[in-house]
């Protein structure tokens, strides 16, 4: 026991110093912006610990904090991030914070695949933390322009405890923008076979709707191009396009309407004129050159 307290006390020496050479090192800030030179194993720094790996977790997640705070982070880089909060949530898992901020400033800082590593992880880890699927979902669709992908990832985030209605909304805009009307309608039938209040249930029913209008306003919309490409004009309506033997029925239109060709040329309810506006060209998702996310993108 005695040696068991003299090491501890030694731990914990080694960190104040550590903490010492820390404040040191931000003296020096004007000639250096503020960097980490080495970052251990997780498996050193837990028998550093001595047993007490929420310590150390604590430690370096100050120092990523400092990290991140340089003023002239950009012009530092960010080379250690990323394994710095590796480190941090190898110590800790459940440290939920420390992946939700990561991964944002990963992302912003143009480290898209180390962000979507560590919104991964805290999904893994923390599951209950529905902000941290719903970051990597929306990596998925802003930076990758993978809407398929960013649906799979906001399906996790509302099933989350606590997921925000507007989270489920978004599973049902990145499923259609991904072409996989389908899939968000299977969502959410699972969704209000699980709802039992009035409220959420007429919420839902809205978004199935929605879901089952875009599901068929698509097929009709192909159509109505074929048409376009065989007769050189827009059809008057859709019974023309029936007509000329591009489809075989009109589906009953979810709102309780009929569907019609709007001004744009898209099929829309006439009871209910929202539609998901087409996902973006790859021209419109990011720069020429900069392989970045144009700033003038909408949101779905």
């Amino acid at each position: 026991m005695r040696l068991a307290r003299v090491l501890h006390a030694l731990a914990f020496v080694a960190l104040a110093a550590a903490v010492i050479d820390t404040a040191g090192r931000l003296r020096a800030v004007r000639e250096k912006p503020y960097d980490i030179e080495v970052v251990p194993p997780a498996a050193a720094a837990r028998w550093i610990s001595l047993g007490h790996p929420l310590l150390a977790a604590n430690f370096y997640w100050l120092r990523a904090v400092q990290y991140i705070g340089e003023p002239r982070a950009d012009f530092r880089g960010w080379d250690k991030l990323y394994p710095l909060v590796q480190l941090v949530t190898d110590l800790d898992p459940g440290h939920g914070y420390s992946y939700q901020v990561t991964g944002v400033v990963l992302s912003a800082a143009g480290r898209v695949d180390e962000s979507n590593a560590i919104l991964e992880k805290g999904t893994r880890n923390v599951p209950n933390r529905y902000i941290l699927p719903y970051l990597r979902a929306f990596n998925a669709f802003y930076y990758q322009g993978d809407w398929q992908l960013a649906g799979k990832w906001a399906e996790i985030a509302a099933k989350a405890p606590g997921a925000p209605e507007h989270v489920r909304q978004n599973v049902l805009a990145y499923y259609v923008k991904g072409g996989r009307a389908e899939a968000a309608i299977a969502f959410l039938e699972n969704v209000l076979a699980a709802t039992n209040d009035p409220e959420s249930r007429k919420a839902v029913e809205e978004q199935l709707r929605q879901a089952l209008l875009e599901r068929d306003a698509s097929a009709l919309d192909t159509a109505i191009a074929r048409y376009r490409q065989k007769v050189g004009a827009v059809p008057p309506n859709l019974a023309a396009v029936r007509a000329a033997g591009f489809l075989d029925r009109v589906p009953p239109d979810p709102w309780g309407g009929v569907y019609i060709i709007g001004t744009d040329g898209r099929v829309r309810s006439s009871n209910h004129e929202f539609r998901f506006a087409p996902p973006p060209t790859a021209s419109e998702l990011y720069v020429p050159d900069l392989g970045r996310p144009a700033e003038t993108r909408s949101p779905p």
